[in-house]
């Protein structure tokens, strides 16, 4: 690799080093997962497509540092991605998380206050609400780690080299929506309400990623905790199922299919959220 010319990688235009970055992961990562994608459809592999695509993002993470250091000479290149110290994650962590499950508790008492859904308290009493509410923990912080290290930790700093930071995080924010619709057709037009909630949604966490957490430092400590709140409150409510529409207003209101991205509440929750965490993020630590 080091007879590439790599520090020329740095003058080209943001999406042609996007472009090149994601080359070089699949050709990396083609050969090794076509066994695996076979393997899966003979049904020879537990979990179908889960170890290919686990492979995919573990060879993203093994590129990442080696394009830092070689493209930008970054000697510390995980400190540029968004690891600012363990006590500054851990604390941007603990308050973006309670940020965000606050938010979803606002959510829900909203509903509540306004009739518009009904707690049911056979579910809220059931002994199982603490194992969901464990394996929700844990699935979110595995989401929030995973998308944050990509999308804020690695592409907006990509596009920022080279962008104004507003378009920069503009970009990141859709083709974060957009990564969330590569799926079938039928999937995509169902998923379709959910496009602006999302876009939404990846504004609020660029801005959570510019939340100073020292002088001239920003972190991924915010960002992660932030999503992963979210994500938990939302599947503590979802997969605990309990909270039931009482009909009162249309679905369009609350959510369709019960997604706050998909409604009129969510969005509104998103925005004074994203008008909060805007105003933190420009403010001095």
């Amino acid at each position: 690799m080091n007879k590439w010319p790599w520090p020329k990688l740095a003058g080209f235009p943001p999406l042609g080093r996007v472009l090149i970055f994601l080359l070089i992961v699949v050709v990396i990562w083609l050969p090794l997962a076509l066994p695996l994608y076979w393997l899966a459809g003979r049904e020879a592999l537990p979990g179908g497509d889960l170890f290919p695509t686990a492979l995919l993002y573990l060879i993203f993470l093994v590129v990442l540092p080696r394009w830092e250091r070689q493209v930008r000479g970054e000697p510390y290149p995980w400190i540029k991605i968004g690891f600012a110290g363990r006590r500054e994650l851990a604390q941007g962590m603990a308050i973006g998380a309670t940020i965000g499950a606050l938010s979803i508790a606002v959510l829900a008492i909203a509903q509540l206050l306004l009739g518009w859904a009904a707690l049911d308290p056979a579910r809220a009493q059931g002994l199982n609400l603490l194992q969901i509410g464990l394996v929700g923990a844990l699935a979110a912080t595995a989401v929030g780690w995973s998308e944050e290290v990509l999308f804020r930790g690695w592409l907006l700093r990509e596009l920022e080299q080279g962008w104004v930071p507003a378009v920069a995080l503009g970009a990141t924010s859709l083709i974060f929506a957009i990564a969330h619709f590569i799926k079938p057709l039928d999937a995509i037009l169902a998923l379709l309400p959910q496009f602006v909630g999302l876009l939404l949604l990846g504004l609020v966490l660029g801005w959570a990623r510019r939340i100073p957490v020292g002088p001239g430092k920003t972190g991924l400590g915010h960002p992660v905790g932030l999503h992963a709140g979210l994500v938990w409150g939302y599947y503590l409510l979802e997969v605990g199922n309990l909270l039931q529409p009482t009909g009162t207003v249309p679905a369009w209101v609350t959510g369709l299919d019960g997604n706050p991205l998909a409604g009129l509440l969510g969005l509104t929750l998103l925005a004074g959220l994203g008008a909060l965490v805007f105003r933190w993020s420009r403010s001095p630590r």
